[in-house]
Parts: structure tokens; sequence; C-alpha cells
């Protein structure tokens, strides 16, 4: 009897450690500051916090913190933190779905990178915003590249190139005041100014705050 409440005891001091931190995070990545998020997840590594955290929440933190490192486009330090996981992490689905997305963008196959971040099935409502304002940075990022490097340009290349839809290049398109040429239906690209690479694009700004107050409700 002694074990079992021992093991219990063990198993709440665990979920209660595990809603703390992702409610942390979570009031992070609603604030939409990557570089916070960054700084978060780089001194939880370096106070050795992995190796006291159970496997389930040492593991998330890797999540985000690989997540942060793509968003804020810091490959080189996305690839040293792969590396230096633990090889049983390393093995987790979502991990490598998340660092597949980062292979992609270190050769720069866009399309490949929106079919990496399209395909996956995401555990968390926290790692599942930070890839949704992966997915949306680079495209956005794509599209700019594509806007400089060409003139004029067919909207079947720019679907090819971008690894989306139709009716979503034509979406980014218009957005950016592209015009359209009449004779050839090719899209004319205006100049655009990068966006900036430390905040979050968060359509789900106020999902995450119910979850922060539900995160909050169970560590009380």
């Amino acid at each position: 009897r002694s074990a079992a409440m021992e093991l219990a005891n063990g198993a709440a001091t665990d979920a209660a450690a595990e809603a703390q931190v992702e409610a942390e995070l979570t009031v992070l990545v609603s604030g939409g500051d990557v570089g916070s998020l960054i700084r978060w997840c780089e001194e939880w590594e370096l106070d050795l916090k992995h190796s006291l955290a159970s496997t389930a929440l040492s593991l998330g933190v890797y999540k985000v913190h690989l997540l942060a490192y793509l968003l804020a486009a810091q490959l080189d330090l996305a690839r040293f933190l792969w590396r230096r996981t633990p090889p049983s992490l390393r093995d987790d689905a979502e991990l490598q779905a998340i660092w597949e997305v980062g292979r992609r963008m270190w050769v720069e196959d866009r399309a490949g990178v929106q079919a990496a971040l399209a395909a996956a099935q995401w555990s968390s409502p926290l790692v599942a915003t930070l890839a949704r304002a992966l997915q949306r940075r680079t495209l956005e990022d794509a599209f700019q590249v594509m806007g400089k490097a060409y003139s004029s340009i067919q909207p079947a290349s720019l679907v090819e190139k971008l690894g989306v839809p139709l009716s979503t290049v034509q979406e980014l398109a218009s957005s950016h005041g592209w015009t359209v040429d009449i004779e050839t239906g090719a899209y004319k690209p205006v100049p655009a100014e990068s966006p900036a690479v430390d905040s979050i694009e968060m359509g789900t700004l106020q999902q995450l705050t119910n979850f922060v107050a539900h995160l909050e409700r169970e560590i009380r």
C-alpha cells in the first residue's frame, strides 16, 4: 500500500509540474515574443531541468524549443538542439515531424516545408499553435522570396514552388497587391517589406488564453 501511495504521489507531482511548465510556456507563446520563449527554453536546458523532469515533460519542452528556433529561423541552433536531444526522445514521432520541417527548411525545400507541416497531427494546443505560426511564417517568407526572384510568374508555378493550393496562392497575391497580366495570366510581383522574425502571428490567442485558465485551475 505504501508503494502504491508513493507511485500515486509521484504521478501527481509529475502532473503538477507538467501543468505548471505548460502554463508558463503558453503565456509566453500567447504573448507573441519568440525571443522570450527561446530564452526560457535555453535557461531550462542550462539549469539541467531536463534531467530532473519526467520523460513527457522533457519531451514537451524539447518540442517547443525546437519549434521556437525554427520560427525564429535559427536553423543552426535548431540542428544543434536536435543533435543533443537524447536518442530515446528523438524516437518520438511528433518530435521527428518537427525536425523534418527543420530539415526541409535547411535545404530550402519550401514546398516540402508546407507539406511536412500540413501532414502532421499535433498533440497539444501549444505545439499546434507554434506549428501554425511556423506554417504562416514560412509560407510568407517563401512568397516574398518568389516576389524578389521573379518579375512575373505563372500561378501554377507558384503552386508548385510553394506547395500550397491555387486558392492560397490567389489569396497571397491579392493581399500583397500583385497584379495579373491580362494576356499571359502571370502574376507581377510588387516589392514588399520582410516581416519581423521575433513575433508570432497568433490567430488563436483567445484559445490559448482559455487554455492557460484551464491549466491554472488544474494547478490549484
